[in-house]
């Protein structure tokens, strides 16, 4: 096929945007980054000056008829206004975790979407990293055989990161919305959509008041209120029939503790955090220690925007891209179904659904030269 590449502009110049601008310039030929915009025009500016590219304003991105897909890379409570925008414009979008903000705003944008015909992807994306695909891999090659049960669980501490992020204290940005994303992404990507919920939340110290020594002490001293759950204890069922816990803590150590392990009916299976894209993978079987197993895929490192790098393909390729909005209104109305399923003391059974993404091509791991190249498992 003639080679092609979808020019893309980026709204939102964060902090974010400079890991997908730095991956996909190395990773990714499919993708070529043209235009930039930020209601900051001075950091707008800054940003096409830094990587070469074009500052516009959200009406020259949605006029240009050259730009193919865009790039939402706002804050939460930003994705729905902007990415409605968009696809209504008729431009393909890839978001931000997560959708939107609201149940009902996610429902509309994937309606809008099939309406004019385009593409709406969403990270997370690092379900498609060499760590979690090789996961995959062990998954459906049957060396743990049936998995059953899994056990997902992170602590942080969100009262340092949410002093530097506010958003992370508000609706839309808690624990469960924020790093829920990656972890309810990694377990779609292995066992399909959720099907019912059951869980406890709550909010350990509402009241803080700000301790970031910044140059302008801004925010020292200065009182302010955590509005999300910052512990979570949920159930989860998928439709395949596999069960399983999902823990998460914002209230903890600064010093993370992450992970899934699934549990099958001839072994274990160890996964590392599912916000990165490499790290160790492990297997145990009988009567053994876990083992750590080999990375059967590419991708292994900070790889921001292959969601949006496979989605370019599979728009050339005329089928459905893997980080679709099917999965993550499923991964979305499940952290909505945790919240309700506490707040209402009940079960919730789930309206989403999607067909499992398939796995990527294994063996496609650069080398050099001589070697695969891990593109061209996004393409194939």
């Amino acid at each position: 096929m003639e080679k092609k590449t979808c020019k893309v502009a980026v709204v939102g110049c964060g902090v974010i945007s400079k890991a997908y601008m730095k991956s996909i310039r190395e990773f990714f030929s499919v993708l070529e980054i043209v235009a930039c915009t930020d209601l900051d025009v001075e950091r707008m500016n800054a940003t096409a000056e830094e990587y070469g590219i074009k500052a516009m304003t959200m009406d020259e991105i949605l006029a240009d008829p050259e730009i193919e897909i865009v790039f939402n890379l706002t804050n939460p409570a930003a994705h729905y206004p902007i990415t409605k925008q968009l696809l209504e414009a008729g431009k393909n979008v890839w978001s931000e975790k997560m959708i939107a903000v609201d149940l009902e705003q996610g429902k509309e944008l994937v309606k809008i979407a099939e309406a004019h015909n385009v593409r709406l992807g969403v990270a997370p994306d690092t379900f498609l990293g060499g760590a979690i695909q090789t996961a995959r891999y062990i998954v459906d090659k049957g060396l743990i055989g049936k998995p059953l049960t899994f056990t997902a669980s992170i602590s942080r501490d969100y009262g340092v990161f949410g002093e530097i992020l506010p958003h992370l204290r508000k609706k839309g940005g808690s624990i469960l919305f924020d790093m829920g994303g990656y972890y309810l992404t990694a377990l779609a990507n292995l066992f399909g959509p959720v099907r019912e919920v059951s869980a406890f939340t709550a909010t350990n110290e509402p009241e803080r008041k700000g301790s970031r020594l910044d140059n302008d002490m801004k925010f020292f001293e200065e009182p302010y209120t955590v509005e999300v759950s910052n512990m979570v204890a949920a159930s989860l069922k998928y439709d395949c029939g596999v069960i399983g816990t999902l823990h998460m803590n914002s209230d903890c150590l600064y010093t993370e503790t992450t992970g899934i392990t699934v549990f099958g009916t001839e072994g274990i299976l160890y996964m590392p955090d599912p916000n990165r894209f490499g790290g160790e993978v492990k297997l145990q079987k009988l009567q053994s220690e876990p083992i750590v197993f080999p990375l059967t895929h590419g991708y292994q490192k900070n790889s921001r925007g292959i969601g949006a790098a496979e989605m370019a393909w599979s728009m050339l390729k005329g089928r459905l891209h893997r980080a679709n909005m099917y999965l993550a209104q499923n991964v979305f109305e499940t952290a909505h179904a945790i919240e309700t399923a506490s707040a209402e003391k009940r079960v919730v059974t789930l309206e989403s659904t999607f067909e499992r993404p398939a796995a990527l091509p294994e063996g496609y791991i650069d080398n050099g030269f001589w070697g695969p190249m891990s593109e061209a498992s996004l393409a194939l």
